[in-house]
C-alpha cells in the first residue's frame, strides 16, 4: 500500500490509515483530558452526561490504540530524518512507547474504576450502604437522569458506551464485593484506582505537551517536514 500519492514523499509519510487513527485518538484524548478536569465542577445533570461521554471516549481510545498498534506492526513507519541526532531518536522512541502505554492503561484504569461495585443481585449489593450509587445530594426531585446513565437506587449506574452498548464490569474486580465482607476492600480499591487514574491523566497531559513541543521543534527549528509526515501539508521540495 502506498503512503501518499505525492512524488518523492511516500517513504516520508505515514499511511492514510495511521494518519486517520493518529488524529482520531488525539481528538478523543484531548476531550477526555478536558472533561476529566471539569467534570467535578459541573452541575449534576451535565456531570452525568459528561461522565458517560468521558468513559465512552476513553474506551474508544483503547480500541483505536489496539488497531493502531496492530497497523504499525504490519506497516513500517517512515524513517526519521537523516540529520536527526541519536539522542533525539532515542527520546522519540521512549516518548512514543510511553504514549502508547498511557493510551492503553488510562482507559483500562477508568474501566476498572467503573467495575468497583458488587455484582447486581449479590449479597454484597444488598448490603451496600444506601445512597452509595444514588445521585449526590442536591438533585432536584422529579428530574429524570439521562438515558445514557440511569442511576437506580438499588445498584450501580448502568453506563452505555455511546448510549448503545452496556459497559460490562471487569469480573474479578466486581466479584470482590460479592459478599458483604468484601465491600471495604472494594471501596479501598476504588479510591486507589481513582487516585491512579487522576495521576495518570496529568502524566498523559505532560506526555502530550512534550509530544507537541517535539513536533513543533522539528517543524520550525530543525526545518523537518514533521507536519507532512502526519498528513498536514506537503513535503518541502529539495
Amino acid at each position: 500500500m502506498t503512503q501518499e500519492d505525492v512524488p518523492g514523499a511516500a517513504s516520508e509519510r505515514y499511511t492514510r490509515v495511521a494518519i486517520a487513527l493518529h488524529w482520531a485518538i488525539a481528538a478523543f484524548i484531548i476531550f477526555n483530558l478536558l472533561s476529566g478536569l471539569i467534570t467535578d465542577a459541573l452541575p449534576l445533570s451535565f456531570r452525568i452526561v459528561v461522565l458517560a461521554l468521558h468513559v465512552s471516549s476513553g474506551l474508544t481510545v483503547l480500541a483505536l490504540t489496539v488497531l493502531r498498534i496492530a497497523w504499525r506492526l504490519m506497516n513500517e513507519p517512515p524513517p526519521y530524518p537523516v540529520d536527526m541526532k541519536p539522542w533525539e531518536r532515542h527520546t522519540a522512541h521512549v516518548a512514543h512507547f510511553l504514549l502508547y502505554a498511557a493510551m492503553v492503561l488510562m482507559p483500562l484504569s477508568g474501566w476498572a474504576v467503573m467495575s468497583t461495585h458488587p455484582p447486581p443481585g449479590s449479597p454484597g449489593a444488598a448490603a451496600e450502604p444506601e445512597g452509595r450509587f444514588a445521585p449526590p445530594p442536591g438533585t432536584t426531585p422529579g428530574v429524570a437522569l439521562p438515558a445514557a446513565m440511569p442511576a437506580p437506587p438499588a445498584g450501580p449506574p448502568v453506563l452505555k458506551i455511546w448510549n448503545l452498548v452496556p459497559l460490562p464490569a471487569i469480573g474479578p474486580i466486581e466479584a470482590i464485593g460479592r459478599e458483604p465482607g468484601g465491600l471495604p476492600a472494594q471501596h479501598r480499591l476504588r479510591d486507589e484506582l481513582e487516585a491512579w487514574h487522576r495521576v495518570g491523566g496529568f502524566l498523559l497531559l505532560g506526555l502530550l505537551v512534550l509530544h507537541i513541543a517535539g513536533a513543533l521543534k522539528h517543524q520550525f527549528i530543525d526545518r523537518h517536514a514533521e507536519f507532512a509526515r502526519m498528513g498536514i501539508g506537503r513535503r518541502r521540495a529539495g
